[in-house]
């Protein structure tokens, strides 16, 4: 079970492409599940991987099944949550994230995910709120600085985004994201949030021929400052790799200037999402 919680969150931590890693991740949970079909967590586990293949009716089934033999575990219910988010249904994403925190209160996953769903919703304030609560108990999560950075971004508070993101960074140590940092923050009191994010997307697409960065985040940041077709062209990218963060299309606001386009109708098609 160990293994497949493993293999199912490194490509969160290190630049490796879920293509690589949830095979593996999907292996190992089904073999827990042949010794004991009882165990919550390896359903749960099996439910995300689905989820990477795009297969949303298998992940549901496996959800179902966490729950059914678990109801209380706190981190089923952030993973559902998070299942719940890919498909866009936000208010059961806030009911399962806050019962998860009911179940556990100082779960920094269950915190830090809330102040995500938050984003989702487009609640920036208490988006900001959250992210500071989860860093009162720990100021050395870095999730909780990189979400709160994301906050400030959305409610313009383009220092306060630098800041923080930069404070994110230092304590996972990824010195090719600190290198986009410093080059936000030297651009930024030149040309302003634009032109800072300008300089993001230069820097990525230039790390991108040497290390992993997943297309679907280049993607959003140029369609952050409505570069479309450049945003597609990426976003083509991520769907030809099933990449982890185009999961997040139909809810993540850096991809709203990209909505009312067919092609973005066309993606969610193809990916089997509802409209």
């Amino acid at each position: 079970m160990g293994l497949a919680e493993y293999y199912s969150v490194v490509g969160d931590y290190a630049p490796i492409p879920y293509s690589e890693t949830n095979p593996k991740s999907e292996a190992a949970a089904k073999k827990a599940l042949a010794i004991d079909d009882t165990l919550a967590e390896a359903h749960g586990v099996l439910a995300m991987g689905y989820d990477r293949d795009w297969d949303w009716a298998a992940a549901a089934r496996e959800f179902d099944r966490a729950l059914e033999v678990n109801p209380n575990l706190s981190r089923t219910h952030v993973l559902y949550a998070i299942h719940l988010e890919f498909l866009g249904k936000l208010e059961e994403v806030l009911t399962h994230l806050r019962r998860a925190i009911e179940l556990d209160p100082l779960n920094l996953n269950a915190l830090d995910n809330l102040a995500e769903a938050y984003i989702y919703t487009r609640e920036y304030a208490k988006s900001i709120e959250q992210s500071k609560n989860t860093l009162e108990i720990d100021p050395a999560f870095a999730n909780a600085h990189f979400h709160l950075s994301e906050a400030y971004s959305r409610a313009g508070k383009y220092d306060l985004w630098l800041e923080e993101w930069e404070k994110g960074v230092r304590l996972t140590n990824d010195m090719d994201e600190l290198a986009r940092v410093e080059a936000a923050k030297r651009e930024y009191p030149k040309s302003s949030y634009r032109g800072a994010l300008k300089r993001v997307i230069a820097l990525e697409e230039e790390q991108a021929k040497r290390i992993y960065i997943d297309p679907a985040v280049i993607a959003s940041d140029h369609a952050e400052i409505g570069e479309k077709d450049l945003a597609f062209a990426w976003l083509e990218k991520a769907y030809a790799e099933k990449s982890g963060f185009l999961l997040y299309v139909k809810v993540n606001p850096s991809f709203d200037s990209l909505r009312s386009d067919s092609r973005y109708a066309d993606l969610l098609h193809r990916m089997g999402l509802p409209q």
